[in-house]
C-alpha cells in the first residue's frame, strides 16, 4: 500500500510537471514564503523535541506499523494460554529493561497485583501516545497553514502586479510569486501534510489497540496464575465452595 500511495504521489508531481525545463516549479520566493513561513509558524507553536519527535515517528511509520514489534509479544501470550504456560515462563523479569513483557513479568515478581501492573502500563502507554498525538497535532497544523500562506503569497503578488502595471517588466515576477504560492501551499498541504497526518493517526489506534490486546491477555494469563496460588494455599477451601 506504501510503495502504491508513493508512485501515486509521484505521478501526480510528475504530471503536473511536464514541463521541459526542471526549473520550472521552482521558485524561490515562493518557497521562502510556504516552505519557511510553514516550518516558522510550527517551530513557534511546537517546541523544537516536539518537531523532532514528528520526524522520527514518520521516518520510522515507512518501516512498518507499531503492531510489527509486537506481534510477537501476542503469539506468545495466545500460546501461553492455549497451552497453559505460566506468564512467568515466557521472560525471565530479572530488571526493567524497556521490554513490555519483561517489565510486567518483572513487576509481577515484585508482587504487584494486575490491577497495579495494568495502572502503570497505562499511564506509560499514555505518556507515548500523547507524544504521537502531538505529532498528528502538528502535521494536521501544516496542512492547514501551508495553504494558508499559499493566498497569502497570492495577494501579495498580485499587490505587486497591480503596483508594476506601468513597469511590465516588474509583473511578470509578481505574477509568479502570486500563482507559485498557491501552487506550492496547495502541494505542500494536500500531498506531504495531509497523508502524513493520516498516517500517523492510523499508527495511534494499531498502537492503542495492540497495547490492549496484551494487557487484556496478561491479565487472563495473572488470573489464572492467581487461583492456582490460591488453591494451593487451601485446596479444602475450594473444594467446599465448589460442592
Amino acid at each position: 500500500a506504501l510503495t502504491l500511495s508513493t508512485f501515486g504521489i509521484l505521478f501526480v508531481v510528475f504530471s503536473l510537471g511536464g514541463i521541459d525545463s526542471k526549473d520550472y516549479f521552482i521558485d524561490a520566493r515562493s518557497i521562502a514564503v510556504v516552505i519557511g513561513g510553514t516550518l516558522a509558524i510550527l517551530l513557534f507553536q511546537f517546541d523544537f523535541s516536539s518537531c523532532l519527535h514528528c520526524a522520527y515517528l514518520v521516518v520510522k511509520s515507512f518501516f512498518g506499523t507499531p503492531d510489527r514489534s509486537l506481534n510477537g509479544v501476542v503469539s506468545q501470550l495466545n500460546d501461553a494460554i492455549v497451552n497453559d504456560v505460566p506468564l512467568t515462563d515466557l521472560r525471565q523479569g530479572e530488571s526493567i529493561n524497556g521490554e513490555l513483557l519483561n517489565d510486567i513479568v518483572y513487576m509481577h515478581n515484585q508482587g504487584l497485583n494486575f490491577e497495579e501492573i495494568d495502572e502503570f502500563v497505562t499511564s506509560r502507554i499514555a505518556d507515548e501516545y500523547l507524544n504521537r498525538q502531538i505529532a498528528v497535532s502538528l502535521l494536521s497544523r501544516g496542512a492547514v497553514v501551508a495553504p494558508a500562506l499559499g493566498l497569502f503569497g497570492t495577494v501579495m503578488g498580485l499587490i505587486g502586479v497591480l503596483k508594476s502595471l506601468t513597469t511590465p517588466a516588474q509583473i511578470g515576477p509578481s505574477m509568479s510569486l502570486a500563482l507559485m504560492t498557491t501552487a506550492y501551499g496547495a502541494a505542500l498541504g494536500t500531498l506531504i501534510f495531509t497523508p502524513l497526518s493520516g498516517r500517523l493517526e492510523h499508527h495511534n489506534n494499531i498502537y492503542l489497540e495492540i497495547h490492549k490486546q496484551i494487557l487484556s491477555k496478561v491479565g487472563i494469563l495473572l488470573e489464572r496464575q492467581d487461583r492456582r496460588m490460591d488453591f494451593a494455599r487451601d485446596p479444602m477451601g475450594d473444594a467446599l465452595e465448589v460442592g
